[in-house]
Parts: structure tokens; sequence; C-alpha cells
């Protein structure tokens, strides 16, 4: 049995929660109904009436860092009186650059910012004291030639290394549904490249600036439109979710609804092409390629049904449709890298001999847009998805916050690459008949020093907080309910914290170190 005094301190802590949540500022209201967030997490609006927020991210001093696609960059000071007491307490717009659209990132010091738009990459000087950039019409163009003809996926995802600091990340979508250029290696359509950008130089007056296509390094290709990037914080794995094609046949049969599924692809470790070749062994699928246009992967094996042609086909499979671009060899003359391969209509030319395989498989069309860790506790941690939400589907879908569980020590997802159920969806709308119109549309994700992942909403306007306050369970657990409060709103009366008998002692559930609160007479304390 646990002490009497422990059980009066827990009490005293729901106590003091409600003392502090009856001196917070009232969140921001919603637009449409209030989200359901799942048992163990908060969540709360901080933000609306922002232009497209898209990329978000946190700067040395705990501020947000928008891209407000159209309009610039924007600052925000954030009030921090204590979970879950948090607004916006000052709004600067740092940049106006009107054709910024989505990419953001800093340097590991905090001290160079990077945004990008459809067919560059630029960066500052930074001063997070100051809230300011050097002079925002002086930037440095750092990467350039990234426009796709004729528009199509127009977004550039950065990445800094954090394993490999001086190393830039950028992904670039395809222009049209079934691209066929990015069956060619050297258009750099379709592919996440790698930059060195650690010479002072890089974008100076007379100084270098790198072609997309032909410059850099390839992480990986076949990609559709890969708009989330991520690194694995313990290993450096490099991850990416991919927004897979719309409108699909096979053999004449229109199997869109289901499949092709959305794919979480891995690029593996993060290194340099001159590494040698030990180190090379360790990452044998960066600069690979994962299929797109020519193979596609399957979601769902049961719809259409039956499925043209299944075969030994399942979850994860990658398959050839009636689009694959069959009389369009790969170069032979390309990289080491674009190998020639003969495709056929049968699904073998899409054996991992010819492509990489996507990691895991997730419902089609739910337009998976960013992709974030947790930092850990002990050998297991998250990794945080925002699902934009579909348009080419009968059922709406997506329109959610999701986790994908990670085995820190291997560096990679706990399921098996053909699960269906690898997603603990965290915070999602109450009726997704009603969407898009009556629902939060997540785009950008961050998760700073504390563990609280800030969300974007490009379709409303929006940014969201979401914190875990409590021991969360997977969808096949007894537990795992939406009960959680999502401004203020609760399907519970439960208190989000709570304790966990384990052995004869007690344990505060959560991700990373959690602090107990009590109040004795007019003392407030805290135990860590």
């Amino acid at each position: 049995m646990l002490p009497t005094w422990l059980f009066w301190l827990s009490s005293d802590v729901v106590q003091a929660r409600r003392i502090a949540a009856s001196t917070c500022p009232a969140p921001v209201p919603a637009s449409y109904p209030a989200p359901v967030v799942r048992d163990g997490y908060e969540a709360r609006l901080v933000a609306t009436g922002l232009k497209k927020p898209r990329g978000v991210i946190v700067d040395s001093k705990g501020r947000l860092l928008v891209v407000e696609s159209g309009k610039g960059i924007t600052h925000l000071t954030i009030k921090d009186d204590g979970w879950p007491c948090l607004s916006v307490e000052k709004t600067t717009t740092i940049v106006s650059m009107s054709d910024l659209n989505h990419g953001i990132e800093l340097s590991a010091d905090g001290k160079t910012l990077f945004a990008s738009t459809s067919n560059s990459v630029y960066s500052w000087p930074y001063d997070a004291d100051a809230i300011r950039v050097s002079d925002e019409k002086s930037h440095k163009t750092l990467i350039s030639n990234m426009t796709n003809v004729g528009g199509g996926h127009s977004t550039r995802t950065l990445l800094i290394s954090r394993k490999q600091p001086g190393i830039l990340l950028v992904s670039r979508g395809s222009g049209s549904n079934i691209d066929n250029s990015a069956t060619d290696y050297s258009a750099g359509i379709s592919q996440i490249r790698a930059f060195d950008i650690s010479d002072p130089n890089l974008g100076t007056s007379g100084g270098k600036v790198y072609d997309y296509p032909s410059e850099g390094w390839t992480i990986g290709w076949g990609l559709r439109n890969s708009v989330g990037v991520a690194e694995e914080p313990n290993t450096g794995g490099i991850y990416s979710v991919e927004n897979s094609a719309d409108g699909i046949k096979r053999f004449g049969v229109d199997i869109h609804e289901d499949s092709p599924g959305e794919e979480m692809n891995y690029h593996g470790v993060l290194r340099f092409p001159s590494s040698s070749a030990s180190n090379q062994s360790s990452s044998d699928t960066q600069g690979g390629n994962h299929g797109y246009p020519y193979c596609l992967a399957l979601y769902n094996s049961s719809t259409p049904s039956p499925f043209p042609s299944l075969g030994n086909l399942k979850t994860g499979s990658q398959f050839t449709h009636d689009s694959t671009p069959y009389s369009i060899p790969f170069l032979s003359s390309s990289p080491p890298q674009a190998k020639p391969i003969n495709i056929t209509t049968s699904d073998t030319s899409c054996s991992s001999t010819n492509f990489i395989s996507p990691r895991l498989t997730f419902p089609a069309h739910t337009a998976p847009l960013d992709i974030k860790f947790s930092n850990g506790n002990g050998n297991h941690s998250l990794a945080y998805i925002t699902f934009h939400g579909s348009w080419d589907r009968s059922t709406p879908a997506g329109y959610k916050l999701s986790a994908v569980r990670f085995d820190s020590t291997k560096g990679e997802p706990v399921e098996a690459s053909d699960s269906t159920n690898s997603l603990v969806d965290v915070m999602w709308n109450r009726d997704v008949s009603k969407c898009p119109d009556q629902c939060f549309r997540p785009v950008g994700l961050t998760v700073d020093g504390e563990e609280r992942i800030w969300m974007t909403d490009d379709d409303k306007g929006d940014i969201w907080v979401l914190k875990q306050v409590g021991e969360v369970k997977g969808d096949g657990d007894d537990g795992g309910s939406g009960s959680g409060s999502a401004n203020g709103d609760s399907d519970s009366s439960a208190v989000p914290m709570r304790m966990k008998r384990s052995g004869s002692g007690a344990e505060w559930l959560g991700i990373g170190t959690s602090v107990v609160v009590a109040v004795v007479g007019s003392v407030l304390f805290a135990l860590e």
C-alpha cells in the first residue's frame, strides 16, 4: 500500500492544478468543435488569425518562429505561467517575404535562420535576444533551381542535422501527380538532397550558390512528395513521410480509395559521400530509390474486393499500376544509385532488388506533412506526425496528430513494416465527415525542451500546443481513449496526470522528468 502522505500529496496535486487553471488566461476560442485528445495528453489553442501558418521551430529562448505562407516569418513570444497557462504575449514579423511558403530551420547554435521558397533556400543571421534578423533584405541565397515545371508541389522542407551540424537536407516533391521526370536522377525531382553549408562564403556576393539538381548528394529519390523529414535523435537515422499518388488504377480497376498508402521511409544515417566504406555499410539505404513513379505501396489489400492481381502483396508491398511509366528507362549514364532496371507489368519489378520499400505504410490520402521526435524516455520515444487530411477519398481520412512508437536503442519503429496499427492517435476531430470545414488541419510540428508539442494549422490559421501529462496507452491497451483535455474541454472528469503502482512504490508517468506540485498552507513547492 502507498504511504498516507503520498495519497495526501496526490490530492493536493489535483488541487494545485485546479488553482493554476483558474488563474490561466482563457484559451483562444476555436472556430470548430473542440478536438478529441488522447487520455494522457492535454491541448490548448494559443493563437489564431495567422496567414496559412506552416513550418514552425523554437528558438534558443523558447519562442516560436512560424512561416506564414505568402507573408513571411513571424516571431511569437510566449507567456509561460506553467502548463497549461500558455499564451501569446507578442507577435513580431521578422522577415517579410511573400514567396516563403513552408520550410524553416535554425542552425545548431540558433544564430542562423533558414527558410525556403519553391525555388531557393535563404539564410539570415538571427538574434534571439533582439528578436530580429540582421537585415531581412540582405539574405544569402544558398541553394537554387528547385522550381517544378508547371508548379506542382511547391514546398521545400528543410532539416539541419544535429549529428552533422553543417549539413542541410532539402526535400523537393514532384511537379504533378505522376511525374515521369522523377525517373531521371539528374532532374533532382522527388528527391531529398543534402548540402554542406559550413563554408561561410556560401551565398555571399560572388560566392557559391548550390544548384539543387546537380550538386550536394542524394539522401533518397523516387519520393513523390516527402514533406516531413526528421533525424532520429539517438541513432541519427533520417526518416521522411511521403504523400503518395492520387486517382490510381490497377489493371483498369479503380483502387484509389485505400491504396496506395502514404509512406514512412528510412534513409539511413547521414554521412558525407566521402565517408569510408565501413561507415557507408551501416547506412546502405542512403541515396537509394524508393519507387515513385514506377511503384507505389499497398495499404489495404481488401479494397477493392478482390484487389486486382493481389498475389503475395501485403501492406507495404510495392506494386505497379496503370500509370507506371514502362516506356521510360532509368538512365544508365546516371550516378551509381540510378542503376538501369527493366520495369514490366509484373510486381517483381518493384522488389527490393530495385527499390527500397517503406518502413511503414499509412492510410491512403491522409497527407502526412511533418514528423518530429520526442526526446525519449529510456528505450522508447515517439515520432509525432501531422496528417493534414484527404481530398481524394469518398470518406474523409486524416485530419489528426498521431505518433509512431520507436525503439530508441535501434532507432526504428516498434511495429513491423506490414503493420496497419502503427499509429497512436493523439489529437483528432470529433466528426471527420465535417472535414475540412469544421476541423483542424495540422501541418507543422516542433517539440521544445519541455516536451511540449507546438502544431500549426494552415487552414484555420491556428497554433496549438500539446503536452503529455500522464500515462499513454496504445490503441490495443485498456484505457486508450480520447478523454484528455482540449482547450479546457474534457470528455472525462479524470485528472490527466495519474499515478501508477510499480512494486512497492509509485511512478509518475510521462516523457522526461515529471514535477509534482503541492500546496501546504500558503506555501507552493515542487518535488522533482
